[in-house]
């Protein structure tokens, strides 16, 4: 009698005390998930994961540390032994187990010697879920031209280099389960209807966050003009698109025009400045003329070769100073070709702005003549000035102080 109640004893001992102290002293759980090698914290668990990972830590007395008495029982599946046990901090102890995605979020029990200990629900994202979390954003089409790279809705094809198409996405979940579904970008040619998909790989980083910046470059050049589509797919789903025309060099050209014009001015030790109207010769030590140019048709970029001319008086023919290519847009771009000596300026009377031969503007260096009034009331035109809208402007501010 006394060798079977010692006995029953000895399994009190071993086997409900120990689960009695865990009840009462706490425990804590993480759920996590394993996807390509990375471990990730954040629920729910994808459905793609490789594998799902739970932590439990908690007080374990000495008699209740093996491996095998734990394991994890979910509805209507086959119970999933301990990984480890290993020592965390103190008397706690870490034990986890790994077992694959299930189909549908559920909820296990931790047990111990087949005795519940914790109840642990795992929350799974389906491929639908995590689709309807994405949201696409900025999706830009960049030119390369010369060694700039600008976002671009019509291009010159001449000089072209090639197309980067980049894009923001977010998510509301971390973007892991991206790389799964996987994401491309496909440039198609709508000339000869070629289609070229370029997958975007993702790195360490931008699976464990939720909003990064993507980017693909179109592996062929395009080389003639037409329009071209790239689109953006996650899975087989397209969810951006964007159009772009390449068009031909001449009909960009015909389109440029120009804006307005300054003068840049320096002295020998002063920095370099700009003013709208003619400086007074010999003011500064340096004058240059400052031509704002732009493109006609909106989102254009391309490639100009501007060439600058010196008109001389009583010459019927222009001097070229130099000529340069220039990257222009639909905004204003600033071209100042460089600063002349201040003794040279005597000899010009203006400078002169081309395009393939096309005179774009000019910009006077001799200050606005006064007006000449006749006995009608009207003025007589200053000869051998070339208006323009520096002078444009002087003639508003001068008109605007007269009213007032």
């Amino acid at each position: 009698m006394w060798r079977w109640a010692k006995r029953w004893i000895d399994w009190v001992r071993d086997d409900l005390f120990p689960l009695v102290r865990t009840r009462r002293t706490g425990f804590t759980v993480r759920v996590a998930y394993e996807s390509a090698g990375q471990l990730y914290t954040e629920q729910p668990v994808p459905w793609a994961a490789d594998a799902v990972v739970v932590e439990v830590v908690l007080r374990l007395p000495l008699a209740a540390r093996r491996k095998i008495d734990f394991s994890l029982q979910f509805p209507g599946g086959r119970p999933v032994a301990a990984e480890s046990i290993r020592p965390d901090t103190a008397d706690r102890h870490r034990i986890t187990f790994r077992f694959p995605v299930p189909s549908l979020g559920t909820v296990g029990e931790l047990l111990w010697k087949l005795q519940p200990i914790a109840t642990i629900p795992v929350t799974v994202l389906t491929a639908e879920a995590f689709r309807a979390g994405l949201t696409i954003a900025n999706q830009t089409v960049a030119v390369r031209l010369g060694s700039q790279s600008l976002p671009t809705k019509t291009f010159v094809v001449e000089g072209c280099k090639g197309l980067v198409a980049s894009t923001v996405i977010h998510s509301t979940h971390n973007l892991a389960p991206l790389a799964d579904l996987g994401v491309s970008v496909e440039f198609s040619n709508e000339r000869t209807g070629h289609v070229f998909a370029v997958p975007v790989t993702l790195n360490a980083a931008q699976r464990a966050t939720h909003e990064t910046l993507l980017t693909a470059v179109c592996p062929r050049v395009p080389c003639r003009p037409g329009s071209w589509w790239v689109m953006w797919r996650v899975g087989d789903k397209v969810v951006a698109a964007d159009r772009v025309e390449a068009i031909a060099a001449r009909r960009f050209e015909d389109g440029v025009r120009l804006l307005d014009t300054r003068f840049a001015v320096a002295d020998h030790t002063g920095p370099l400045r700009v003013v709208r109207g003619a400086p007074a010769m010999g003011a500064f030590a340096r004058v240059g003329p400052c031509f704002l140019v732009s493109g006609s048709e909106a989102g254009v970029v391309g490639l100009c070769r501007f060439a600058v001319f010196a008109v001389l008086p009583g010459t019927p023919l222009a001097a070229q100073l130099l000529d340069e290519e220039v990257l222009v847009t639909d905004a204003p771009t600033v071209f100042a070709p460089g600063l002349v000596e201040s003794a040279d300026l005597a000899r010009i009377a203006a400078f002169e702005l081309r395009l393939n031969g096309r005179v774009l503007g000019t910009v006077a260096l001799s200050p606005v003549p006064p007006a000449t009034l006749t006995a009608e009331g009207g003025f007589k035109p200053a000869q051998d000035f070339n208006w323009s809208p520096a002078a444009e402007d002087d003639l508003l501010k001068r008109l605007g102080q007269l009213g007032g």
